[in-house]
């Protein structure tokens, strides 16, 4: 029996070290924290991606301070009365890539998927928005299957110098381009595949508020539901599945607060802010370990933590010349040193340009991470005691057990959260280039983590063939050593695409 019980903890820790190498993609995919995909720029930086979002921004006055929606349906006239408004689209979505670890091609993603928007009219005290889409087909799942989805419902309220929103919404903080290290509010939908990088966003329902005392401006958010990010489905490794997630109940004193103070001057902006809450990135736990030889199994569980965040950002321009914004980040887990699913304390930081050259749009960024407290988790080892095995043979098994996969879970956090190194650098380029009347769109998406030696290329072409219509092909490339996050999923994600859109 005991060699049999070693033979079971020995596919045991093989699995896991198969994790080490493959699970990480249900967790983490290229886009996400470090080189995080769309962590847009809701709050402003002079050269917005102008894809972000084509809905409509709401109407300017003395009420209603709230970003426009981060919707990214029909910018078109849309139809309606005088009590609300409707528009919309319908795409077709095509993603081609390779099968991993074979030369052979795969489908991706295929979907059709349609969207209405509705917009009541703008009162002096209030007005409302909501997003329904519809889709069908396989879009991070294997199988084909139809979704519905209430991206957006909220209704906002304007009672003085105070603008209320509750309801399912986005909310998005930061200026930076592509990553923001104040934007810790918003889950994502990593397995969503779209040419439009704000389509991963995911709303959650909650109250957002501020108070106008110009040139300052008071912000509060209260999200007391946990929405987690959803990742990229993978094949487990032989005897390693997940378990029911550890996820915060919708419970007060489990509620997501955070405020900002904005001070806007002409010319200049920032903002300081403080969250506190649980994170919409879970780590991975171990739930149980079974030795059985017949029937050997590791159970995981995404397992939420809670933290405190202290931000700052600002913009500003020097003339026509250069537009600049920037970005600081302090978090700090509760409980970090006491729990494999929480990272190190880090300081993330970014710096960043943008200028227009005619039709030509350029935005160059410097971005950096320091993580405190931080060493290098190296995976299981094994040690052998003689004794233990002696006193009671089964039991030092699951230790053994245990404690190999709890090593190797601390190396996938690590790398989940992008903490592989004590500091780290990168840099990200986003040109876009307007031709023919504005109807031709040439961009590219660029980023290189030099100390990882991770990269990431999007580049995109469209191309408005009527005031509705639109076709745009691209693709999304991503690549990296084993043991970084973009090589273990590169082959999994990278793809190129094609998109037909009609808008109403």
């Amino acid at each position: 029996m005991l060699s049999r019980g070693i033979l079971a903890s020995a596919l045991a820790g093989l699995a896991l070290s198969a994790m080490g190498g493959r699970a990480l993609a249900a967790e983490k995919p290229a886009t996400a924290e470090a080189a995080a995909p769309d962590a847009g720029a809701a709050d402003a930086g002079p050269a917005a991606e102008t894809e972000s979002s084509s809905v409509e921004p709401e109407a300017s006055g003395s009420a209603g301070l709230f970003e426009q929606s981060q919707s990214s349906a029909s910018a078109s006239a849309g139809t309606g009365t005088d009590a609300f408004k409707l528009s919309g689209y319908v795409r077709g979505d095509m993603y081609l890539g390779k099968v991993t670890g074979v030369s052979q091609g795969d489908i991706k993603a295929g979907y059709g998927e349609a969207a209405l928007v509705a917009r009541t009219k703008k009162e002096l005290y209030g007005d409302g928005f909501a997003e329904l889409r519809l889709r069908y087909g396989m879009q991070g799942e294997p199988q084909q299957q139809a979704t519905v989805d209430i991206r957006e419902a909220y209704v906002n309220t304007y009672l003085g110098p105070v603008d209320l929103r509750l309801g399912k919404q986005i909310v998005v903080w930061g200026r930076a381009d592509l990553l923001n290290p104040t934007n810790n509010l918003t889950p994502f939908n990593l397995r969503a595949r779209s040419p439009i990088e704000d389509d991963r966003r995911v709303g959650n329902v909650g109250a957002r508020a501020f108070l106008r005392l110009a040139p300052v401006r008071l912000e509060g958010v209260w999200m007391p539901m946990y929405v987690a990010t959803e990742l990229p489905p993978v094949d487990l490794p032989l005897y390693v599945s997940y378990t029911d997630p550890n996820y915060p109940k919708p419970e007060l004193d489990k509620a997501l607060l955070a405020g900002r103070v904005h001070l806007e001057l002409p010319g200049f902006e920032m903002s300081a802010s403080y969250l506190h809450g649980y994170a919409p990135l879970p780590g991975l736990t171990l739930s149980s370990v079974t030795v059985d030889p017949n029937n050997p199994s590791i159970l995981i569980a995404r397992t939420a933590y809670k933290q405190q965040v202290v931000g700052f950002d600002f913009s500003t321009a020097i003339g026509d010349i250069l537009a600049i914004r920037g970005e600081a980040a302090y978090r700090r887990p509760y409980d970090y040193k006491n729990l494999i699913n929480a990272p190190k304390p880090d300081l993330q930081y970014a710096l960043g340009g943008d200028h227009t050259f005619g039709s030509v749009s350029v935005i160059v960024q410097y971005l950096g991470r320091y993580a405190f407290d931080w060493a290098k988790e190296t995976g299981p080892l094994m040690t052998l005691n003689t004794d233990s095995i002696k006193a009671d043979p089964t039991q030092f098994l699951i230790n053994a057990a245990t404690d190999a996969v709890n090593a190797q879970l601390a190396k996938t956090n690590q790398i989940l959260f992008s903490q592989t190194a004590k500091v780290q650098h990168l840099a990200t380029l986003r040109i876009e280039w307007l031709m023919a009347h504005d109807t031709l769109s040439l961009s590219a998406l660029g980023m290189v983590n030099f100390t990882t030696k991770e990269w990431l290329a999007a580049p995109k072409l469209g191309y408005r063939l009527s005031d509705t219509l639109t076709v745009t092909v691209g693709a999304e490339i991503l690549t990296g050593p084993r043991d970084t996050l973009f090589g273990m999923v590169d082959q999994k994600m990278s793809a190129g695409y094609a998109e037909l859109r009609s808008t109403f």
